[in-house]
C-alpha cells in the first residue's frame, strides 16, 4: 500500500521524484507518524523510522525505544512481550475421513467413498473399468512459479518479485502488463494469479498471472461498490479444512495519511467468483493492510503506533493486539505471512528509500519466549508497495 499523495509526485515527474520529496514535506523522516498526505499507490505503506544503519544488537520491550539506538539497524531485535487479547475465538475444525477399497477382476473394478469435514462427494468414470473417489476442491495450481516457497512483492515501478524468507533472497519475475502504473495493493490467489488494486484509477482491479506478468487480465470487478474504492487486501482460506478462500479488505479513504480512530475503517470480503463486495464489520484502522493463512486466520498491519491485530473474519473484530515496537508503518508498506511467522516490509531511509524486511518469529521458533523482531534485510533492491502470498503456502513452522 502506498500514500497516493506523494505518489503521484512520483508519477507526474520520475527523473525529479526523489529529490523533490526529500525536500518537501512528504521528506520528513517517517518516524513521525502515519499521517503523510500522499495517495497511495500500493499494497503497503511503510511507517518505519529513518536513519543511519548499525550492526549493533539491542533488545528492548515492545513499545519502547532504546536512547540513541537506531531500531531499523540490521540485525536490531526487539523482545515484543506486550500482547493484548480482546476478544475470543472459538474454532470448530472438522474431520476427514476416508476409506479406499478395491478389487481387481477381468476388465477391473475400482472403489474408493471418502467424505471431507462430513460432506461426501462421488465421481464415477465408466470405461474399462469403473473409478469413484473424490476430487479435491480450491487445490494449489501446479506452476512453474512455486506458490509455497516464498512472498510474492510488488515493486512502486510495477514489477513483480518474489522474496525468500529462508534464503533472504528477491528474484524479478518480470514488469506487470496492466498499462497501469499506480499500484496501491496486492493479493495472490491459489491458481497463480496476483490480484493488482490500482490507484488511480481508484480500486480499479487485475489479475496478473505470476509466471508470466506481462499476462494482466481484468476479472470484472466493479469499485466503488457498497462507496468502498480503495483497500488493503489478501486472500484467507475458510479454515484448516476448508481451504478455498476468499478475498479480505481494510477500507482507506484516499484522504491525507494512514491513520487510528474508533470505527474509521471497514472490513470487508470480495467474493472472488462473483466479485461482490460485503462489508463485514468497522475496524479502528484508515488503511492497513492484510495478509491471510492457510488454516483460515486473517492478520491486519495499520496504526500509529503501528501494530499486528489478528481478526475475526466474521466480523473483523479484533482477537488479539500486538504492538510492534519501533517498527512504524511507512508512506510504502506491506506485509505477509510464511511459515508461521511475519514479514514486514517499509521503507528503509525516509520517504522513496527501498524497503527493508523486517522478521516476527510469531511462533517464537527459537524457544526463547520471546516474539522477537528483527531487522533481517536493511535494505533490499526495491521500494515494496504490495505483498502477497498464496493460502498454499505453508502455514507451520519449516
Amino acid at each position: 500500500m502506498v500514500n497516493p499523495t506523494r505518489t503521484l509526485w512520483l508519477s507526474l515527474i520520475p527523473s525529479l521524484a526523489l529529490a523533490f520529496a526529500c525536500g518537501d514535506d512528504g521528506g520528513t523522516s517517517d518516524s513521525s507518524t502515519a499521517s503523510g498526505t500522499s495517495p497511495g499507490t500500493s499494497e503497503g505503506t511503510s511507517m518505519t523510522t529513518a536513519g543511519s544503519q548499525t550492526s549493533a544488537s539491542t533488545s528492548t520491550t515492545a513499545g519502547t525505544s532504546p536512547s540513541g539506538t537506531d531500531s531499523d539497524s540490521v540485525g536490531t531485535t526487539q523482545s515484543l512481550t506486550s500482547s493484548t487479547s480482546v476478544g475470543a475465538t472459538t474454532t470448530t475444525e472438522g474431520t476427514t475421513s476416508g476409506t479406499t477399497s478395491g478389487t481387481t477382476s477381468g476388465t477391473g473394478t475400482t472403489s474408493a467413498t471418502g467424505s471431507t469435514g462430513g460432506d461426501p462427494t462421488t465421481d464415477s468414470d465408466t470405461g474399462t473399468g469403473t473409478e469413484t473417489g473424490i476430487e479435491e476442491p480450491c487445490g494449489c495450481a501446479d506452476i512453474e512459479v512455486p506458490l509455497d516457497d516464498g512472498i510474492f512483492v510488488l515493486s512502486d515501478d510495477g514489477e513483480l518479485w518474489k522474496y525468500r524468507p529462508e534464503q533472504d533472497d528477491f528474484e524479478n519475475l518480470g514488469a506487470i502488463g496492466c498499462g497501469m502504473p499506480n499500484t496501491f495493493s496486492m493479493g495472490v490467489d491459489r491458481l497463480g494469479y496476483a490480484w493488482v488494486m490500482f490507484n488511480p484509477p481508484a480500486g480499479e482491479i487485475r489479475k496478473v498471472d505470476v509466471t508470466n506478468p506481462a499476462d494482466c487480465s481484468d476479472p470484472g470487478y466493479n469499485p466503488g461498490q457498497m462507496g468502498v474504492n480503495l483497500y488493503g487486501m489478501a486472500f484467507v482460506s475458510n479454515s484448516a479444512v476448508d481451504q478455498c478462500d476468499f478475498l479480505y479488505g481494510n477500507t482507506y479513504n484516499g484522504i491525507g495519511g494512514f491513520s487510528e480512530g474508533n470505527n474509521i475503517g471497514d472490513f470487508l470480503t470480495v467474493d472472488p467468483e462473483t466479485l461482490q463486495l460485503t462489508l463485514l464489520g468497522k475496524t479502528s484502522f484508515n488503511g492497513a493492510e492484510l495478509t491471510g493463512t492457510g488454516d483460515g486466520r486473517a492478520f491486519m498491519f495499520g496504526g500509529n503506533p503501528a501494530k499486528l491485530v489478528e481478526v475475526d473474519k466474521t466480523d473483523g473484530s479484533y482477537i488479539e493486539v500486538l504492538p510492534l515496537g519501533n517498527l512504524n508503518l511507512t508512506n510504502a508498506f506491506a506485509f505477509a505471512f510464511f511459515a508461521g511467522d511475519f514479514y514486514f516490509f517499509t521503507e528503509s531511509a525516509g520517504f522513496g528509500s527501498n524497503s527493508k524486511v523486517t522478521h516476527l518469529d510469531y511462533d517464537d521458533s527459537d524457544n526463547n519466549g520471546i516474539q522477537d523482531l528483527t531487522t533481517v534485510n536493511p535494505m533490499g533492491p526495491i521500494r515494496i508497495v504490495g505483498a502477497g502470498v498464496s493460502t498454499c503456502a505453508p502455514f507451520l513452522p519449516m
